[in-house]
């Protein structure tokens, strides 16, 4: 079985139809797992899309098959009691594309991103979403808290779980 390769890039402003579409895939087929409502990011238009890769987050896209089967965006903290870390979001992986090292090469490229600038990354992961949870465990992240509540949805609560990653060697 001939098995696609995956590139990791950043996505920039160019990208922003095909961001578009897999962003909002994710908001409605996952609502649990992002802080954004579909409806709301459904009502932007391309070009909005294309300023938030401008100057927003960096989005890292996997591409496999000339695809875009991923996306993780990780986001530097600000001033100089924050800037010593940042937070892994938007973490998403088309149904098609899970099982198939996807979200790995994702989340480990995002980490080495992340290393280039933060000594810590934070990530919350939605409690039950096992998949993500083992990911991102064996990527060396740790849990170490949950938040209650996290996110309400058509009147159910949704709990995330709290993790991060040191990622300056102590020895």
């Amino acid at each position: 079985m001939n098995v696609p390769s995956i590139e990791i890039r950043r996505l920039l402003p160019v990208d922003a139809a095909i961001y578009r579409d897999i962003r909002l895939e994710a908001l409605r087929l996952s609502p649990e797992a992002f802080g954004t409502a579909y409806e709301t990011e459904s009502a932007h238009p391309v070009d909005w899309f294309a300023e938030r890769l401008e100057r927003g987050a960096a989005i890292l896209g996997a591409f496999r098959g000339g695809e875009l089967a991923g996306i993780v965006g990780f986001v530097a903290g600000v001033g100089p009691k924050q800037r010593h870390k940042g937070e892994l979001v938007g973490m998403y992986v088309r149904p098609a594309a899970r099982s198939a090292g996807v979200g790995r090469v994702l989340i480990d490229a995002a980490l080495e991103l992340a290393a280039e600038t933060v000594e810590l990354v934070l990530i919350a992961v939605v409690k039950g979403n096992e998949q993500a949870h083992r990911l991102y465990r064996s990527a060396g992240v740790v849990e170490y808290g949950l938040e209650q509540r996290a996110l309400k949805i058509d009147g159910r609560y949704y709990d995330d779980i709290l993790m991060a990653k040191d990622l300056v060697a102590r020895g």
